[in-house]
């Protein structure tokens, strides 16, 4: 028996990752094999809007055409298209160009308010509605951290944000009856209680009953408090739905584990509660390194447990997986190891492949964090990943061998430089000299990997951001060897390895299978701001 009237999948299409049109029509076929019924497309500014030239400027956004191909696709998979855009917060990416400038209360943030907002907010909703058929839409609204608190506060002084988040509201329900729309947003704004005189039943007697409230939350796994967040959400809305989410937007990997330790609970709660919609969202922040398709197996044992196929325990029907996806289940799953390399199995969420690819060479510091012996682990998982094919998948596989070629040389380097700099150890300085040389081999055939990968699945648009990323890895590869060269050869200090190195205390302390740091400036310097 369905636990849900509605199971839907969010692929988000901003933040520098856009799939491909062929890639979505294949993402729509295998959630519908698996029994969702609708697929959300987080847009962010990831479409065309004719009135608007600055508005996804050079990112690699949908048109009207591609919009319609995409729909017309997913109506024969049963499944409906609906897009997720944003009409407040998460718009940053607009300030780069002065049209913009002046339209933002905060960086973030636009200004509620100002008759431009709502210009640009009829745009957006008109060119949804010109490339997807369904009447459905999800405005976004979540995360207006210091809404009211910048230029707004300047013009009209303090004011209470929950007050300006439904007069915004207010503002957008006239256009999204006029292009005839049922709005969906998220909730976390609606349910704040700091700097706000808003009752929760005044929030209710605000929002019509044919509009949905996403609740959100991708930790929680305890289900007591679950249902009690649940119920919260309820004294605010008439209608709620729950987002979950696979945590595969913090290194390479998609910690597939960790994410279904969250979602059964959420689902199980949901059920209990009421909740008729549940959601699986595959964010993109920062570029994310990890395929979409890395989550299949979380997208499956959802899919199963809302068909009532699968209750939570033991091991899902694994051979249906394969008949859907033409990939083994165990194999897909295996991608959690890059960042559970030491195979744990814990389902701890871990972004460690990404802070040990990007530490500094010179500068070090986090790759204190690694057990040591774990290049063995890493090397391991490299001829692994070359052994399995991933039917359809191959890509994603060959791009995650040079992840761990990468790895495997990368993680014990810095540690053996900073020693043998300080032993003043020449023959060791000369091997690790070598072992740069090596690891520089083992980058550029990652960067060739992670662009066939890239390139499959996705427009070309944000590829040349990981390329900055990787040629700095390469240039600092080739910086360490002339000051190591130096060195040797005319006795110049390195400054960068003088002094040693401070470890820093995270609560808790990162390890290779549970972490959580993706700030990729303070891992490339301690001065970039």
């Amino acid at each position: 028996m369905k636990k849900f009237a509605h199971l839907s999948a969010l692929i988000e299409c901003s933040s520098g990752v856009v799939p491909r049109v062929e890639t979505v029509k294949t993402y729509l076929t295998l959630l519908s094999r698996m029994g969702y019924d609708r697929l959300y497309l987080g847009l962010a500014d990831a479409y065309k809007i004719e009135e608007e030239p600055y508005f996804n400027y050079k990112r690699g956004g949908y048109t009207t055409k591609d919009l319609r191909e995409m729909d017309a696709f997913a109506k024969r998979c049963g499944v409906e298209l609906i897009a997720q855009i944003h009409t407040l917060s998460h718009l940053h990416f607009l300030r780069k160009y002065p049209e913009y400038t002046d339209l933002f209360d905060t960086d973030n943030v636009l200004m509620v308010g100002d008759e431009r907002v709502y210009t640009l907010a009829e745009h957006m909703i008109k060119a949804i509605s010109e490339g997807l058929s369904s009447r459905v839409i999800h405005i976004g609204m979540d995360e207006a951290f210091g809404i009211g608190t910048g230029e707004y506060q300047k013009k009209y002084g303090a004011a209470d944000k929950k007050e300006l988040i439904l007069r915004h509201f207010d503002r957008l329900l006239p256009i999204l009856q006029k292009y005839g729309y049922t709005c969906e947003l998220w909730g976390d704004m609606l349910i704040e209680t700091d700097n706000t005189r808003v009752t929760a039943e005044e929030v209710r007697r605000h929002i019509p009953d044919d509009v949905t409230v996403f609740l959100w939350d991708y930790t929680e796994r305890d289900e007591a408090k679950l249902c009690r967040m649940i119920e919260n959400m309820q004294q605010h809305s008439p209608h709620v739905a729950y987002a979950g989410g696979v945590w595969k937007y913090v290194g390479f990997g998609p910690c597939n584990r960790y994410s279904l330790g969250c979602i059964l609970p959420q689902m199980k709660a949901c059920y209990e509660k009421g909740v008729s919609h549940y959601m699986v969202t595959l964010w993109s922040d920062n570029c994310a390194r990890c395929s979409v398709d890395a989550a299949l197996p979380s997208l499956y044992v959802a899919a199963e447990y809302a068909n009532g196929t699968y209750d939570g325990t033991g091991e899902p029907d694994k051979d249906k997986f394969f008949a859907i996806t033409g990939a083994r289940f165990d194999d897909m799953l295996a991608l959690d190891y890059i960042d559970d390399p030491l195979k744990t199995k814990r389902g701890n969420v871990s972004s460690s492949s990404f802070w040990t690819f990007y530490t500094d060479l010179l500068l070090g510091n986090f790759d204190l964090f690694l057990t040591p012996g774990i290049e063995r682990a890493y090397a391991a998982l490299a001829e692994e990943y070359a052994a399995l094919k991933g039917g359809a998948f191959g890509h994603v596989f060959a791009m995650s061998e040079a992840v761990m070629r990468v790895l495997a040389r990368k993680a014990p380097l810095p540690a053996r430089i900073r020693a043998a700099y300080a032993a003043g150890d020449r023959a060791a300085i000369e091997q690790a000299i070598e072992q740069i040389e090596e690891l520089k081999e083992a980058i550029a055939a990652f960067s060739e990997a992670y662009d066939a990968y890239f390139l499959h699945d996705n427009r070309a648009f944000g590829l040349e951001v990981h390329h900055l990323y990787d040629g700095g890895q390469l240039a600092r590869c080739d910086y360490a060897v002339k000051r190591l060269r130096a060195f040797l050869d005319r006795g110049e200090r390195v400054e960068e390895l003088e002094g040693g190195v401070l470890p820093i205390h995270y609560r808790p302390a990162l390890t290779p299978e549970r972490s959580c740091m993706v700030d990729y400036r303070m891992l490339i310097s301690y001065c970039i701001q």
